[in-house]
């Protein structure tokens, strides 16, 4: 949806809840509302140093004199910004520009948490946005491949991480999730956070990249040597499985419950019954790694314009991309 969209939808919100405005400090939502913007300085802080405020007849950037000058100049130079002292806060400020209470996407004093209204407003994908996806899901390819092409089995897996992320920060992208893996570490652990040694003869890539709030989800596997049949074996699987929930899961009008079912399946008739129950599967992407996780109770809807990543893995095989779900069907972002 446009911004204009966006604003009505959320201006519909304060209706219902009766709000006389409401604040959006979250980076996943302050990126969706503004199309891209970025309201961080600490990536640990769950807030954001600046805000959208929405009241009936207005909508503000809401930050202190300290990032002011930066959301005018480089952020969010389309919005007006209402500034505030840093010493002082910005109630204050809030007390003038609401009339009335303030709803917020967070936990406050100012007002009801609305941060679960807010939440599926986001998930459908406006054609912007999907275009932005797409120069993002490019350039998280090229990063990968970057940091691949320098790999050999002598490479210690800190260097590995090292070169990934930083050919992820040579283009702009943040990577909250990387990990840089031994042949040994990928068949012991799902999650083999980088601790050192060397890859010897296969590595595992993996990279949740992050730009202007959406994120693309991608794994490669990169093989020095020939791997064992029954490692092929289940990386066979595991792009199989992909494939498949890509092609036949992912379906308009059926639910993540429906796809995770279907998940089982796939799993089964590729030997495999029991190879789900270690790890998660994947689910809806777009303004966070995962906006939701599939499992057997999830009953969101699937709708054209839901970004997807599905993960399926077993020991030492794992396949995982992302795409979106366009209505003549899903288009990959980050491909092999």
């Amino acid at each position: 949806m446009s911004r204009e969209a966006r604003r009505d939808e959320l201006r519909s919100l304060m209706q219902r809840r009766g709000l006389g405005a409401l604040l959006l400090r979250r980076p996943a939502n302050f990126a969706w509302y503004t199309g891209g913007a970025d309201n961080r300085v600490d990536h640990d802080d769950p807030l954001g140093v600046a805000g959208i405020l929405l009241t009936d007849g207005a909508e503000y950037v809401l930050t202190d004199n300290i990032e002011a000058p930066r959301m005018r100049g480089e952020q969010t130079p389309g919005l007006e910004i209402a500034e505030h002292p840093w010493h002082t806060g910005p109630r204050a400020l809030l007390g003038e520009l609401a009339g009335g209470p303030v709803g917020a996407d967070h936990p406050s004093d100012l007002g009801p948490d609305v941060s679960e209204e807010i939440l599926p407003l986001r998930h459908v994908l406006d054609d912007e946005a999907v275009e932005r996806y797409r120069r993002l899901g490019a350039d998280a390819v090229a990063a990968v491949s970057e940091a691949a092409a320098g790999l050999s089995p002598g490479t210690d897996e800190l260097d590995a991480a090292a070169e990934l992320a930083a050919a992820c920060r040579r283009r702009g992208l943040f990577a909250p999730v990387l990990l840089a893996a031994s042949a040994d570490r990928i068949g012991r652990y799902r999650h083999p956070i980088p601790r050192g040694g060397p890859l010897g003869g296969r590595a595992m890539l993996v990279v949740c990249a992050e730009r202007g709030g959406l994120y693309a989800n991608l794994t490669r596997m990169v093989p020095f040597e020939e791997a064992d049949p029954e490692t092929l074996r289940r990386q066979v699987a595991c792009d199989e499985i992909l494939r498949r929930m890509r092609q036949e899961a992912t379906r308009p009008g059926t639910t993540l419950a429906d796809a995770f079912e279907l998940c089982r399946t796939f799993y089964a008739e590729a030997g495999f019954p029991d190879g789900w129950r270690d790890h998660h599967q994947g689910g809806t992407t777009g303004y966070a790694s995962r906006e939701t996780v599939a499992t057997p109770e999830t009953s969101q809807e699937i709708k054209p314009g839901h970004a997807f990543a599905w993960n399926p893995s077993l020991p030492g095989a794992k396949a995982e991309e992302t795409f979106v779900l366009l209505p003549q069907g899903p288009e990959v972002l980050t491909p092999a």
